[in-house]
């Protein structure tokens, strides 16, 4: 059945790529140093009204003129980047580049390049790539840049795209600063203010559900109130050592917290259900005072929506941690090297080309370009900083922000190369509430860095399939039984049975350790 399966992948492949126009298996052309490099890459969705690839975008096209290099793009057709992937891995017809999380690739990236999918670049970028050595041998975060761009065996198998700058949190507690204002109450940062203000909300405010967010903030996945126990949800890093939230003895303290909001209903009783158009509705109609939310999909629309009541207003709140003062370990943060990764085929016939051309976003230049675009059309120079023009804040062709970002940019999105500069991120927001809620939970950047498991390890080969399974039936288990124990369908007297359950019946130990093995060889990278 697994030969009918993989054969089957094989011939879809080989007609979709077909019908694509790929045409690009190296091993049946003639070399040709002139010939256009093909990159494969899921299309920006902003752009996807506006081009029919990415080479059509001026970006793109000052690219070209910046490197001398053609590219072609290929796309996958929205929301099947993933299914697309497997059939043209499959099918051997690969492209020059393909940008991916390589980490999704059976085996990883290791095994990628073990099986001739992709190249092993050490000795081309020790030869061809400057900026990308330089960036990833010297400055502050060289060592997580280099780790995040490595196999475990020490080879590079891609261009990254490495984060720049503290900003790294762009979701977290928003709270209805004109209702604390009216109430005389401060800002909360502890678990006991945020009940002091939660009740305020419910009895003063007529709030039904003071407090809303999506479930997983409140179960396993997502870190919110869980920072004010001094631990994390899932598996976390406590120095060196990986450890699981949901065994610790502190959070069945959170657990118990959560349960009697719950009960007294500052925590919204429908959260478990909840989608971001409810969460939108309760907090622009008094229904909520706070929430857990994204700083642009949700509080700048929030905002947005009702500038019309000029006394409304919403600022973020820091993460809760043990003790007032203290900056929290635990937030949601997106990660210095997140799993977007540019590969070069084991096909490509011009590698050196190849390795030229992606080493250009490391550099000063490939940094503007990607942040900030044209000199003189997306953007000016204002006291030694760049400053979008109005093509990009107030586009006369009927583009919104992101779109005229995607025309001239890749800062929207991670992308190959040094992403996430300051200045793009303060003028990306609407609303200097927006900017001043990043710019609140960017201090706690360093500190919480240190908790965050990095996304580029992963289980050996043989370890995969194991650590899959395990990951699947113990999140399953955790997210049914931490919901019950917050809602109280379970009493909290089975929490202690809960947690001997998942070491005694669902191996949590072994899920932990393999976990841990992986990171240990991440960190002798």
């Amino acid at each position: 059945m697994k030969r009918k399966k993989i054969t089957a992948l094989i011939i879809a492949a080989a007609t979709v790529l077909s019908v694509a126009g790929c045409g690009n298996n190296k091993e049946t052309q003639v070399k040709d140093d002139n010939a256009p490099l093909t990159y494969w890459v899921d299309m920006d969705r902003s752009l996807a009204s506006r081009v029919q690839t990415m080479g059509e975008t001026p970006f793109y096209k000052e690219a070209e003129k910046r490197t001398g290099v053609k590219i072609e793009f290929v796309h996958p057709p929205l929301g099947q980047a993933g299914e697309q992937f497997s059939l043209m891995v499959a099918s051997q017809a690969m492209y020059d580049f393909v940008e991916y999380d390589w980490f999704k690739y059976s085996g990883g990236p290791s095994k990628a390049i073990e099986d001739g999918v992709i190249m092993d670049l050490t000795s081309y970028i020790d030869k061809d790539a400057p900026n990308f050595k330089k960036i990833t041998s010297k400055g502050e975060y060289a060592d997580i840049y280099r780790r995040g761009s490595l196999t475990d065996d020490g080879k590079y198998f891609a261009f990254s795209t490495l984060n720049t700058g503290k900003y790294r949190t762009f979701g977290g507690l928003i709270i209805r600063k004109d209702w604390l204002d009216e109430l005389g109450l401060a800002v909360p940062e502890t678990i006991d203010e945020w009940t002091t203000v939660l009740r305020a909300f419910k009895e003063k405010k007529g709030a039904t559900a003071p407090l809303t967010g999506l479930s997983g903030y409140f179960l396993v996945g997502g870190n919110a109130f869980n920072g004010a126990y001094g631990i994390g949800k899932g598996l976390y890093l406590d120095g060196k050592k990986v450890k699981f939230g949901v065994l610790q003895p502190e959070f069945k303290e959170y657990v118990k917290q959560m349960n009697l909001w719950y009960k007294e209903g500052l925590l919204d009783r429908g959260f478990a259900t909840t989608d971001k158009k409810i969460i939108a509705s309760n907090m622009t109609k008094g229904k909520s005072g706070a929430a857990i939310a994204f700083v642009g999909s949700q509080m700048g629309n929030y905002l947005s929506q009702m500038q019309e009541d000029k006394s409304y207003n919403l600022v973020a709140a820091p993460y809760p941690s043990p003790k007032k003062g203290e900056k929290s370990k635990f937030v949601a943060m997106e990660q210095d090297v997140p799993p977007n990764y540019l590969a070069i085929s084991a096909k490509c016939t011009q590698p050196d080309k190849a390795v030229k051309w992606a080493d250009f976003w490391y550099g000063d230049d490939g940094y503007m370009l990607l942040n900030f675009g044209i000199e003189g059309e997306s953007y000016t120079m204002k006291d030694n900083k760049p400053v979008y023009t109005d093509k990009i804040l107030h586009n006369d062709e009927g583009m919104n922000l992101s779109e005229a970002l995607g025309m001239y940019t890749r800062a929207t999105g991670p992308a190959p190369g040094i992403n996430q500069a300051p200045e793009y991120l303060e003028q990306y927001y609407r609303f200097p509430q927006q900017v001043e809620a990043f710019r609140l939970w960017s201090e706690t950047t360093d500190v919480a860095r240190k908790s965050e498991i990095p996304a580029s390890i992963m289980p050996t080969a043989d370890e995969s399939e194991e650590y899959a399974a395990l990951e699947a039936d113990i999140n399953t288990y955790c997210e049914e039984m931490v919901l019950k124990f917050i809602i109280g369908e379970e009493s909290i007297d089975k929490f202690d049975s809960f947690v001997e359950s998942l070491k005694t019946q669902f191996n949590v130990k072994r899920y932990i350790e393999i976990k841990q093995n992986a990171y240990n060889r991440y960190l002798k990278r």
